[in-house]
């Protein structure tokens, strides 16, 4: 009896609700998507992890470390189509670095400023962490901090194949891959930009 008399209003109630509740989620949706693209982009930004370079070959001729010789080839241990002799055609700025090291935060400012004022298809900063004992945590926090838009890795080895004794050591690398410029000691922004600049015309 008291099925019978069950009130039938109560039995549409729900599926009402469900409807209402389904259409502002639809609506909610269809305002705020998820903002995949941010995201995405700031994992594309130079690489949101740190690189582990190591040297790949050091035969050929006039390979060296001296202003006109070829430069050392180095690659990416987890990653083989990141290397030097993949940037060929770029201008590579290489700045052999550490977490510790005051004048290379004094570096980072200055090569912020090349960063910013060079397209990244034409100039490619790469900062190399010459410290063996530095974790790449260590590193991504120095990056966040200090330079963030491009790529950071950690490269004991490439730094003894290049002779750095004292950090910070900037080389710049032209387009065929020859050494062009070699500087130990924190090197001006405008500097950076005149050599650069030569290579560019």
């Amino acid at each position: 009896m008291d099925k019978k008399e069950e009130n039938p209003k109560i039995r549409h109630v729900f599926p009402g609700l469900i409807l209402m509740v389904l259409v502002i989620i639809g609506i909610a949706v269809f305002l705020h998507p998820p903002s995949l693209e941010v995201n995405l982009s700031e994992n594309e930004n130079s690489g949101a992890e740190v690189r582990h370079l190591t040297i790949s070959n050091t035969a050929g001729e006039n390979v060296g470390t001296e202003v006109g010789q070829v430069a050392p080839n180095f690659i990416d241990l987890n990653d083989d189509t990141f290397s030097l002799t993949a940037l060929h055609g770029k201008i590579v700025v290489l700045d052999f670095m550490a977490t510790w090291c005051s004048p290379c935060k004094i570096e980072m400012s200055h090569l912020k400023e090349i960063f910013q004022n060079y397209d990244t298809e034409q100039v490619v900063i790469i900062s190399i962490d010459v410290d063996p004992t530095e974790s790449d945590e260590t590193i991504l926090g120095f990056k966040k901090e200090y330079g963030d838009e491009w790529v950071f890795a950690s490269g004991p080895e490439v730094g003894a194949t290049y002779g750095v004794i004292y950090i910070p050591t900037i080389y710049i690398i032209d387009g065929e891959g020859i050494i062009t410029y070699k500087n130990t000691g924190v090197t001006s922004s405008s500097e950076l930009s005149a050599e650069i600049d030569k290579l560019m015309e």
